[in-house]
């Protein structure tokens, strides 16, 4: 087995296992609590750690190690760390229903996505993985979408009032940003982006129930011509 397929391989099982644990903690906290309170606080540096290593991914994509533009996985990786950039930042966004929502359906997502990255590596993925990673997203992706946009929408008031991360002139390099703004033009994408990647997968579930496309296709899947 080529050296870029075990790292690969050791990629994506540490990551379903961390993504497991995430899981797990938040599925016993909203049991036995009841309440998204607290969430973050138990489960915030393990989301922070986990998700931010899928920045490697837009690092396997440039270099080609994955067959994934690195454009799309950008802006995939990028809208998530985003979100956890904001649920550190903004107290108000760490106890809301949303973040809970958010990271349920990314945890789910993850777990299912990296164990059928992982075993299709090395070619022991069973169907039912398969048939979980191109069925699962119908529920996940909306709900993922609703907790991300959620937190978002939850963060204005802070990011307002605070001026967080905004820079106004006159300043030294002559430039001003208001986050604040940009975090409500963010609506724009998820309205965008959603359609686009409902329709992909929806296509891609077809090919897989049908049995064109038992490997896997996306982020994590090795470039044939990357020794």
């Amino acid at each position: 087995m080529k050296i870029s397929t075990l790292y690969l391989v050791f990629y994506n099982f540490v990551q379903c296992i961390g993504w497991s644990y995430i899981l797990y903690l938040l599925s016993l906290h909203l049991i036995t609590e009841k309440s998204p309170v607290g969430v973050w606080d138990k489960l915030g540096q393990y989301v922070i750690l986990f998700q931010g290593a899928a920045v490697l991914e837009i690092i396997h994509s440039m270099v080609g190690l994955v067959k994934t533009p690195w454009v799309t996985t950008f802006i995939q990786v990028f809208s998530r760390v985003a979100c956890v950039f904001l649920a550190y930042h903004v107290p108000a966004t760490q106890n809301h229903f949303f973040l809970s929502l958010m990271l349920m359906a990314w945890s789910i997502t993850e777990v299912i996505r990296y164990s059928f990255y992982g075993l299709s590596l090395l070619n022991a993925c069973p169907y039912f993985i398969g048939w979980l990673r191109y069925t699962t997203f119908i529920i996940l992706y909306p709900s993922g979408v609703a907790g991300e946009t959620g937190t978002i929408y939850t963060s204005l008031p802070f990011v307002k009032e605070t001026g967080l991360f905004s820079l106004s002139l006159p300043n030294s390099i002559n430039f001003a940003f208001n986050f604040y703004y940009a975090l409500i033009f963010s609506f724009v994408f998820y309205a965008v982006g959603l359609p686009y990647l409902y329709t992909y997968m929806l296509g891609q579930r077809k090919r897989f129930i049908s049995g064109g496309s038992k490997k896997p296709s996306t982020a994590s899947t090795p470039n044939k011509k990357t020794n």
